[in-house]
């Protein structure tokens, strides 16, 4: 499966204080719904405690707040909205699971998640739909062979390796790996050729 990372519009007043207070870190810890509201957790660096406080008591959105620990580093704190944040409505309604912890800067949610094509296709989606801002940083395709191969590739090429087919001067000759798994010539030179091609573009296209 492909790691994804990208950014996400970041609704609400962490994302005004993150856009009016660049330098800053919002780092969500975690974020679910109740029968009381929506309940988000998080850590705040590089702001000053009071400039955040302000924000959490004028937010109009926010039913109530209690911080959990205040630092010199750090502020940690656990608020309870009345509603969802759109993205997250989006990552629902698309079954994507939010990638606990994410970070908010300068206007952004910012994560990396390992999930399927499908997924991701849905998660976008839904954000069109709801039209919220977003941009795929990169996708980093997995090169393990158990994904990236049906199980009659890895098969085939895990018994051509074993038996010597790849070594210069080769030990077993195509027929011969061919008779060993009981297909004929033609058919084992097309699984090792499709999945020689796979491995292939996978080595050389890397990162998309």
């Amino acid at each position: 499966m492909p790691t994804v990372r990208m950014k996400v519009e970041a609704f609400g007043s962490l994302a005004s204080l993150s856009t009016e207070y660049p330098t800053a870190e919002f780092t969500l810890l975690t974020s679910f719904s109740t029968e009381d509201g929506h309940v988000t957790l998080v850590k705040i660096t590089g702001l000053d405690h009071e400039i955040a406080r302000r924000c959490f008591e004028t937010d109009p959105d926010v039913q109530s707040y209690d911080v959990l620990h205040d630092s010199d580093r750090e502020l940690l704190v656990q608020f309870i909205q009345q509603s969802e944040p759109a993205p997250g409505r989006a990552a629902r309604e698309s079954a994507t699971p939010p990638p606990f912890p994410m970070l908010i800067r300068n206007g952004w949610v910012l994560t990396e998640a390992t999930t399927t094509h499908d997924q991701l296709a849905q998660f976008t989606d839904e954000l069109e739909a709801a039209d919220i801002s977003y941009e795929i940083v990169s996708i980093l395709q997995s090169t393990d062979p158990d994904e990236l191969l049906t199980d009659r590739q890895r098969q085939f090429v895990t018994a051509a390796i074993d038996r010597g087919y790849y070594d210069s001067p080769r030990r077993c000759t195509l027929t011969d790996l061919a008779a060993d798994l009981n297909v004929n010539k033609a058919t084992a030179s097309g699984i090792l050729h499709r999945a020689e091609g796979t491995i292939l573009k996978e080595f050389m296209n890397g990162p998309v």
